[in-house]
């Protein structure tokens, strides 16, 4: 896979933390896992919503369709 090379700023306490979990030449792989695991995460939570949106959506021309269907029906 091809990379690009970042220059990025972290916390220290946060570089300590990694520095303690993961070994030297595992930090880049280590830090794309995370970043991919949080966007997928993101994506997963808009997609969710959006689905949820839609829900909401569905929900209300149903109860409008409701009580049309049943007018003048008796």
């Amino acid at each position: 896979m091809k990379s690009a090379r970042l220059n990025i700023s972290l916390p220290q306490k946060t570089v300590s933390a990694l520095n303690r979990e993961v070994k030297p030449r595992e930090r880049s792989k280590f830090i794309a896992e995370a970043i991919n695991n949080l966007l997928k995460k993101r994506q997963e939570q808009c997609l969710a919503r959006e689905y949820q949106e839609a829900a909401n959506g569905s929900r209300k021309v149903n109860q409008d369709l409701e009580g049309t269907l049943s007018d003048g029906l008796d």
